[in-house]
């Protein structure tokens, strides 16, 4: 690979040239890639006026300060989509050709979560579009990626449209025209897709197809934003998010299950979808009559004798008379000259029949 590189580095000198640019001198340089740490020598090139430049990193797409391959940062990246920083790293470490540490894990992280931010602000993408393009379809997906790190949560967004998918082998398939739209923030990953698709595509003839997860964010009212105006858009829930749907709301239910897969995905077959739909909402109603209507026959409650039971129930609910009392009167006039007022009291007392 070292010498690979070098040769590629001799094959710039003479084009490098016709620009202006003369060689200063040679550097050397280390960069750790997918199947390891390689160090090769590079020539420097100047020019009055211009900033120097290296033409093969920038080739080789090897960032100034970065010791990181494309491919190797991709790779990393890809890891801690499903695991921790310590056990992307010790992934790596174990499974590949370089060492890195959870530090740096979370290093690469950040500097590409800023790379792509930057790119895609990046306002002059579009001036070079000066016919908007007319598909017949276009596919759109959205998802978040979740990454688990040492100190918080990290969530990427991702929208990605393409043309067609053609395949390449049994296994393999290809995305036709594919664009992808990433940010740590899902607003302005969707307004970057809003964007492109407003000026590279003119959408009053196309039928768009969009797919996701049915999470927040990513229902078909996100996916309307995105397209706004356009001939027909049909937006469905991918397969693994359907089938867990229905094995969730039908597991009380686990025979129905298969069935309802089968003629929603398979069979794509809406009359026999609903005679599904409809059997399962008549087992239900059945089963909740069963249990209004149940004696609980095999309950462990000792109720002792059933019909000094059904007494005690029915002396309850009895509504019975008890004798009233009713409202006593009396009253106590003025005291008046001549009376003492302990002998009033006691008389007006003894005039109420109790």
């Amino acid at each position: 690979m070292k010498l690979a590189l070098e040769e590629v580095d001799a094959g710039l000198v003479e084009e490098t040239k016709k620009q202006g640019y003369q060689i200063e001198k040679k550097n050397k340089r280390s960069v750790v890639t997918a199947f390891g740490e390689i160090s090769y020598w590079r020539r420097r090139y100047v020019c009055p006026g211009k900033k120097a430049q290296y033409p093969l990193d920038k080739l080789m797409g090897y960032d100034k300060y970065k010791r990181y391959s494309v491919l190797a940062v991709k790779d990393v990246l890809q890891v801690s989509a499903v695991a921790t920083y310590r056990n992307t790293a010790l992934a790596v470490n174990t499974l590949s050709c370089f060492k890195i540490s959870h530090s740096q894990v979370g290093k690469l992280i950040v500097q590409a979560g800023k790379q792509i931010k930057a790119q895609l602000q990046s306002e002059e993408r579009y001036d070079g579009i000066t016919q908007k393009k007319k598909a017949p379809v276009l596919y759109l997906e959205g998802d978040g990626v979740v990454i688990n790190g040492t100190k918080k949560r990290l969530e990427f967004h991702r929208y990605q449209v393409c043309e067609d998918i053609i395949n390449l082998s049994k296994t393999r398939r290809k995305r036709v025209q594919a664009k992808e739209f990433v940010s740590l923030s899902r607003l302005d990953a969707l307004q970057e897709i809003k964007a492109y698709l407003a000026n590279a595509y003119d959408l009053s003839d196309t039928l768009i197809i969009s797919n996701a997860d049915g999470g927040a964010g990513y229902a078909k009212k996100d996916f309307d934003e995105i397209v706004g105006y356009c001939k027909q858009h049909e937006h469905f829930l991918d397969v693994f998010h359907l089938n867990k749907k229905i094995k969730d709301r039908l597991s009380f239910m686990p025979a129905m299950q298969g069935k309802l897969i089968s003629a929603v995905e398979f069979k794509y077959d809406r009359h026999l979808t609903d005679v599904i739909l409809d059997t399962i909402e008549s087992n239900l109603v059945d089963e909740l009559e069963y249990w209004l209507s149940s004696e609980f026959a095999g309950g462990q409650l000792d109720i002792g004798d059933r019909e000094e039971l059904k007494g005690a129930v029915r002396a309850s609910l009895r509504k019975t008379h008890e004798a009233h009392l009713g409202i006593h009167h009396g009253a106590i006039e003025s005291l008046t000259a001549g009376h003492s007022y302990l002998n009033d009291f006691s008389r007006k007392i003894n005039q109420i029949n109790i």
